[in-house]
């Protein structure tokens, strides 16, 4: 089912103000003799998970969030929606959040590198300075890296976890590192990921040759 993007936030908004009725289909028996309508809980699902996934599209964030956050209110192991909103969260700002939630999915399944990533780009990244932490960033950004050492993604969260902490030749190293395998492994990356990554490039270069720059004049 396709929802057009303009009639979307008045569904979302009816959908969010109405309480669950009384179903009358047929429902299926759950543990201690309740009865569970798991069907219509799935079809307001998938409705919710395709509105947060237009508003993610068009950057809508907070919004995301919230049909996210209300998929978990009808499920709260749902896996897939446990997953995602803790990469949104860190879009939509909300970086205390999206730090327990990364933790306690990485406790989980702790070989799953892309946790690790963003766990590290969320410490990289962060404009809150309460949140952002280079020594965490690089530390679990080179754990993710030992998963999945051709991940181009990875390579960039380290360039840039050394960047913050002013380790301009090993951010520069790196994100020399990212392209090299992006152009090998890459696939389906957009324009908007190609322009992001060449400005990463460019930052590290610049900030590098400064160091050099400077250094060598401290020398003379």
């Amino acid at each position: 089912m396709k929802i057009s993007p303009i009639v979307i936030p008045a569904l979302f908004s009816i959908l969010l103000q109405t309480a669950p009725a009384q179903e009358t289909n047929s429902a299926a028996p759950a543990a201690g003799g309740l009865q569970i309508n798991s069907r219509t809980d799935e079809e307001r699902i998938q409705f919710l998970l395709e509105i947060a996934q237009v508003y993610y599209k068009e950057k809508n964030f907070d919004s995301a969030v919230n049909a996210y956050e209300r998929i978990l209110e009808i499920d709260p192991e749902h896996k897939e929606a446990r997953y995602i909103i803790a990469h949104v969260y860190i879009d939509a700002k909300q970086y205390t959040k999206a730090e327990t939630l990364l933790i306690e999915l990485g406790a989980e399944t702790p070989e799953d590198f892309k946790l690790k990533n963003n766990l590290a780009w969320l410490y990289a990244t962060a404009e809150d300075p309460k949140v952002r932490n280079g020594a965490k960033a690089v530390r679990i950004a080179q754990e993710a890296m030992v998963l999945a050492p051709n991940d181009h993604h990875v390579w960039s969260t380290l360039s840039e976890a050394h960047y913050i902490n002013g380790e301009y030749e090993k951010a520069y190293r790196a994100i020399e590192q990212m392209a090299a395998l992006a152009s090998r492994y890459g696939q389906g990356l957009t324009q908007e990921n190609v322009d992001s990554y060449n400005e990463q490039i460019r930052k590290c270069k610049r900030a590098w040759d400064t160091q050099k720059m400077l250094e060598g004049e401290d020398e003379e």
